[in-house]
């Protein structure tokens, strides 16, 4: 029994050095704006999540975040599950991710790029349902691009994408069926 506890202590105190060596004791992560904690390509939790082994302190982080912001609208906090959620999917916490994936779904009234198939897929490859996940990718490539929709960047500028938005992830995790969501996600799978 009391090597049972010193084992557990000896992880707890892992974990700790771990998240230590992952987040930056001079950033004041919980009072960044959500623009600045989220969007920002080197800042907030994707400069944790960089860090080689630091993916789940990120996931961490963002759960912190998300809890202590009263002001984050609907879409920020789905966006932030999001973003927890692939890190923890990318960790192997599959469960944690698929739940948080799930509090993403938009109402269909308002889901006019075809959001919530992306999700069902995500869902699918986790659970290894290859027909739900090629159904959802069936009915994701039907999703025609609404008349008049013109991406702009933070700038306002125009910005050209893929259309249907995703679709090349999921077609990443058709291809990289079985693999884990780390690779599919990223594209690097079966030796490539």
């Amino acid at each position: 029994m009391l090597a049972v506890a010193v084992l557990a202590l000896s992880l707890s105190l892992t974990a700790v050095h771990a998240q230590e060596q992952c987040i930056d004791a001079n950033q004041h992560y919980l009072q960044m704006n959500y623009q600045t904690f989220d969007q920002s390509v080197d800042g907030g939790w994707r400069a944790v999540a960089d860090k080689e082994g630091c993916q789940l302190a990120a996931a961490d982080l963002i759960h912190q975040y998300t809890n202590a912001k009263s002001d984050l609208s609907e879409g920020d906090t789905k966006t932030l599950n999001w973003h927890e959620g692939q890190l923890r999917a990318t960790a192997g916490q599959s469960q944690r991710a698929i739940a948080l994936f799930e509090q993403t779904y938009k109402p269909t009234e308002r889901d006019i790029a075809g959001w919530n198939y992306y999700v069902d897929a995500t869902i699918a490859f986790i659970q290894q349902d290859k027909a739900k996940l090629l159904q959802s990718r069936e009915t994701l490539a039907d999703v025609k691009m609404p008349e008049g929709l013109n991406m702009t960047n933070a700038d306002g500028k125009p910005v050209e994408i893929e259309w249907p938005m995703n679709l090349d992830i999921v077609d990443s995790f058709i291809a990289c069926f079985g693999a884990s969501y780390k690779e599919a996600y990223s594209g690097k799978c079966g030796g490539d």
